[in-house]
């Protein structure tokens, strides 16, 4: 073998041995943790991948256990499909967490398993299906902070109206000036409050021997009062039987006036005959009007008697006045 041979074989070993190192650098940069080891398979479903990239990891509890291998939308378009393999040794419980997350607040994005704390949950076989939660979107954050902000500053220009509209209808000097006149009557009339004050307290403190002696008094009154209760009580007490007996009386009497009333009105009765009689009624009027003509002749006779003597009227010619006929006395025989 010459030189030139040998060269050559230096040479295609030198290159063997650089492509040998490019593909374990293109191993290792390219996360391929899960080539050459034992793996299982796991669909992981979600609405979206949220930038996540083919070949990103996949960490429980920050340590790497497995790699994205595919990403597939679903027929209906409304879910995203992620196949994950994860190596043998990492058993992952069924009650298991899977979301997407990011390193740092910009870094790449990876998918997070937060185990439970319930250990009874079955593990997860090759191929089996879970679903993951839904991935903070950050483009959605930054829309709602954005219309946050627009609330916010709509928020600030009402209030600085607000303020605006204060400082002209309530901060301006008319209205200082009339609140200083209010602080200032309200001492004004404190003032004239606690002087009024002191004064009953001096009329108090000066007429308080009149006042005890007031309600000194008043208990006294109070007391007869009582005194005056308690005798009646017991007078009513001891004398409830009779006070019922009269009572009783004089329910009875007053039934019977009312009776008696009655009677009278249906013409009951010697009374109520009567008062019933019309030919008795006439003779009593005839009567009194006899009764009247009489007195009014000795008005007469004695008006006679003052003005001639007694001599005058024994000369005079006795003339008898005509009499109306005496009133038969008695109840007229029934017709």
């Amino acid at each position: 073998m010459n030189n030139t041979t040998r060269f050559e074989w230096k040479v295609g070993l030198f290159v063997l041995i650089g492509l040998v190192l490019v593909a374990a650098l293109m191993l290792n940069f390219s996360k391929g943790i899960t080539r050459f080891k034992s793996t299982y398979k796991l669909h992981l479903i979600m609405t979206t991948v949220s930038g996540l990239k083919p070949h990103a990891d996949v960490m429980m509890s920050g340590v790497p256990i497995g790699n994205v291998i595919d990403t597939d939308l679903s027929p209906d378009g409304r879910t995203v499909e992620i196949t994950v393999q994860i190596l043998s040794k990492y058993k992952i419980r069924t009650n298991a967490n899977f979301h997407i997350d990011a390193l740092g607040f910009l870094g790449d994005q990876y998918i997070a398993i937060s185990p439970t704390t319930n250990t009874s949950a079955p593990f997860l076989t090759n191929g089996a299906t879970v679903i993951g939660e839904e991935p903070f979107n950050l483009q959605e954050a930054v829309k709602s902070t954005s219309g946050l902000l627009e609330t916010a500053k709509g928020t600030l220009k009402d209030l600085d109206q607000a303020i605006t509209n204060v400082n002209r209808t309530i901060l301006n000097e008319e209205t200082l000036t009339n609140f200083g006149l209010a602080v200032s009557n309200f001492y004004t009339l404190t003032a004239d409050a606690g002087v009024m004050f002191r004064q009953i307290g001096g009329i108090i403190n000066t007429n308080t021997e009149p006042i005890n002696s007031a309600v000194k008094s008043l208990r006294q009154v109070s007391d007869k009062l009582d005194k005056m209760a308690d005798d009646l009580h017991v007078i009513i007490s001891t004398n409830s039987t009779e006070i019922a007996t009269a009572v009783s009386n004089f329910r009875d009497t007053s039934a019977s006036l009312k009776q008696t009333t009655q009677e009278l009105q249906q013409g009951k009765g010697l009374a109520g005959s009567l008062l019933k009689d019309e030919q008795m009624k006439r003779q009593v009027e005839d009567l009194i009007q006899n009764l009247n003509s009489m007195s009014a002749n000795f008005a007469i006779f004695g008006s006679n008697l003052n003005q001639r003597g007694l001599w005058s009227m024994l000369r005079s010619p006795k003339t008898k006045p005509p009499q109306a006929p005496a009133p038969a006395l008695g109840r007229p025989k029934s017709q």
